[in-house]
């Protein structure tokens, strides 16, 4: 085998991984029965989660490290919510590795990055009606500075415009313990959910994860587990060692969810039920 067989393998091998990782778990009407009512399960909490509100409800979805699934899961729930029939607007701020154009198959000609400079406007970077009742506003051009981007004020007064056009936004954002992105952005949040992926997240990033949270000052909503595929398993619980904080994952199938959230304020070890498995 020559060097550019063996190259041109490696490339049809990503682009597989990439699409199976992404476009392909996006939900559709070949999505299992499953998956559809765990999103849905998923959709009940977080809208019990959160106070009622006269303008709209955003919601940060981060993880803890790269290719945890926080894309998928952030499009996933947003089409879930749009399908209740609300307003519902999907903000992609991974402006480094800007996922949601590619497994939505949008342009992400203008986007986030561009509106922020003042190269196009709000309305010329949201695309309309990409699924039913679902708008996406799409990362735009990488830029040399997204952190300093989103710390503007121009980020937070687009944000307060998206807050009265739709019912709830949904922000994809970096893994919160590579860039500082994900801390500026959820400050404008009424809550984080964290994606987390069986068998790859460790505890001590998940801790220093919620650390980065905590020291953001946003309630953390819930936890997302992905890649959880024995049935069998209903439940496990991990407390971290360093802050005492909770996390209960309920888990079946492809997915899993869980939206309890404790502070004991004590320092715990790490525990699971027997036929839990540590990441």
């Amino acid at each position: 085998m020559n060097l550019r067989t063996a190259f041109n393998m490696l490339v049809r091998k990503h682009k597989k991984t990439v699409d199976i990782d992404g476009s392909s778990r996006v939900l559709n009407d070949k999505s299992s029965f499953d998956t559809v009512e765990t999103y849905k399960a998923i959709r009940t909490n977080i809208m019990f989660s959160m106070p009622k509100t006269d303008s709209g409800k955003v919601i940060v979805i981060t993880s803890a490290a790269p290719g945890e699934g926080k894309t998928t899961t952030s499009i996933n729930l947003a089409i879930t919510f749009a399908q209740m029939g609300a307003r519902v607007l999907l903000l992609d701020c991974d402006l480094r590795k800007p996922r949601v154009h590619r497994y939505l198959e949008l342009k992400r000609k203008n986007g986030v990055s561009n509106l922020l400079c003042g190269f196009c406007s709000l309305d010329e970077a949201i695309q309309k009606n990409v699924r039913d009742n679902l708008d996406v506003l799409p990362a735009g051009e990488i830029p040399p500075n997204p952190a300093e981007l989103t710390a503007t004020d121009i980020f937070g007064n687009v944000i307060a415009e998206l807050k009265q056009k739709y019912d709830y936004i949904f922000i994809d954002t970096p893994p919160v313990t590579v860039v500082t992105d994900a801390a500026i952005i959820m400050k404008h949040s009424m809550g984080v959910v964290m994606v987390v992926r069986h068998n790859v997240t460790t505890f001590d990033i998940l801790d220093n994860a919620m650390e980065a949270i905590k020291n953001a000052g946003v309630k953390v909503l819930g936890v997302i587990m992905l890649g959880a595929e024995d049935k069998g398993k209903k439940y496990g619980y991990y407390k971290s060692r360093k802050h005492g904080y909770k996390y209960k994952y309920g888990y079946g199938y492809e997915y899993g969810y869980s939206y309890e959230y404790k502070d004991e304020g004590e320092n715990s070890e790490s525990l699971t039920t027997p036929n839990a498995k540590r990441s």
